[in-house]
């Protein structure tokens, strides 16, 4: 049987439901010319004629025009490749869209994204319930995007950790109250402790008691003092709180107070489009750290946008970094709860796309010790070695023995775990 994704990924939707048919209706469209959408789709109607009618809903909408569709037009009109049905009503359905519609002097990623979910597909009334499931873009197209700049071997290169090791780090938390001096202490003992990585948490905002200048330099300051007794190199990628068309100029400047990294939210903080500005300024040659906040808001319900697109668009975009969630952690945030979500989003960050780089899969969101050994081993890969960074932030800030040995003994108990399955 064919796939829907080569990791056997099905939406929420339809597990445990079964596969009835493949309805082949054969595109007008060649894959080299055209974008593949993909939706789920719950309708009280035929699925055939829903499918039919989104598609063209999607692209032009029906001829007003006096006399007969022109040719032009109908060239111009996306129609439906095949269907997989789960009920006559219900099911996944394969549209492509010409790219004749798009303008390759403007912004592909915006046109993109105004095809897929803009159009309004996710707001039509003629069905109940409609996820974006996938976009699968065409060679020509996927070149205008450049994807990660390190990816994880990268990032290893940067922090001198080795292969197959995963990156071990942390986040600066309380989230909200601490001075400037106090978040370059926490990053001090954590890297020296031996962390890789550290992150601000995304409510740290840069208000007037932690202003974001001050706290930058003085953690570079102690990350370097960490260095030289320890030899222990760890990036720090502040949050980058700034207006869109502000925040090339102000991630240049953190990059000049000593930020070795920068974070953004790119889902509702900011967007992709930011998150791919940032990616191909040449001066802003540090690693990406793409914050999910907000994603749930889009992926959940009746009528979303599934995760995996989320991410896949992350990863286009050049994001170096990218939370999905915690295996084992039922009681923080609700993507941890779906492990068949996880580990196709695990999927989508390194899946081979030629020259375009991973991503680094994040675990965060109560990651501590008695799930680390899960973690750890949910995200091996032969060829990228334990691809994930594991962040503890409130668990290893949090030690009954402060940050450093919080630090130490997490670091410890990871290589132990590492050392002792590759023995095996």
């Amino acid at each position: 049987m064919e796939k829907i994704f080569d990791d056997n990924y099905l939406p929420e939707e339809l597990r445990r439901k079964e596969l009835k048919d493949i309805l082949k209706l054969n595109s007008n469209y060649e894959k080299e010319e055209s974008i593949e959408i993909v939706y789920y789709l719950k309708s009280e109607k035929d699925i055939i004629e829903v499918a039919k009618k989104l598609a063209i809903d999607e692209t032009t909408g029906k001829w007003i025009g006096q006399g007969k569709p022109t040719s032009l037009f109908k060239k111009c009109v996306a129609d439906v490749d095949k269907i997989y049905v789960f009920d006559k009503n219900e099911g996944i359905i394969f549209i492509r869209t010409p790219i004749i519609n798009l303008s390759e002097e403007k912004d592909i990623l915006y046109q993109i994204l105004m095809l897929a979910c803009g159009g309004p597909v996710l707001e039509f009334v003629y069905y109940s319930d409609v996820a974006l499931i996938d976009i699968n873009l065409p060679e020509k197209i996927l070149r205008k995007f450049k994807g990660p700049r390190f990816g994880i071997e990268g990032i290893r290169k940067i922090t001198e950790t080795p292969f197959p090791y995963p990156i071990v780090g942390t986040i600066i938390k309380p989230c909200a109250g601490l001075t400037e001096k106090e978040v370059a202490e926490k990053c001090y003992l954590s890297a020296k402790g031996g962390v890789k990585f550290i992150k601000d948490d995304e409510k740290m905002l840069g208000p007037s008691y932690c202003q974001p200048e001050k706290k930058i330099k003085l953690v570079s300051e102690a990350l370097k003092k960490a260095y030289e007794e320890t030899g222990n190199k760890c990036i720090y990628a502040p949050h980058l709180v700034e207006r869109a068309d502000k925040i090339k100029d102000t991630g240049k400047r953190y990059i000049e107070y000593g930020a070795t990294g920068l974070m953004i939210n790119v889902v509702l903080g900011h967007n992709f489009e930011v998150l791919k500005i940032l990616r191909e300024d040449p001066d802003i040659n540090v690693p990406l750290y793409a914050h999910s906040g907000g994603r749930s808001a889009l992926s959940t319900g009746k009528r979303r946008i599934d995760d995996g697109v989320i991410v896949k668009f992350i990863r286009l975009c050049g994001g170096d970094f990218f939370q999905h969630g915690v295996f084992g952690v039922k009681d923080t945030h609700i993507a941890s709860l779906d492990e068949d979500l996880l580990n196709h989003l695990i999927y989508v960050m390194r899946k081979d796309l030629d020259r375009i780089k991973d991503t680094v899969p994040v675990c965060a969101g109560g990651l501590r010790i008695e799930n680390i050994k899960l973690n750890i081993e949910k995200h091996y890969d032969k060829k990228l070695g334990y691809h994930v960074a594991l962040l503890a932030g409130s668990y290893l800030l949090g030690h009954p023995e402060g940050p450093y040995q919080g630090a130490r003994k997490f670091v410890e108990t990871i290589k132990e775990i590492i050392n002792s399955d590759e023995k095996k």
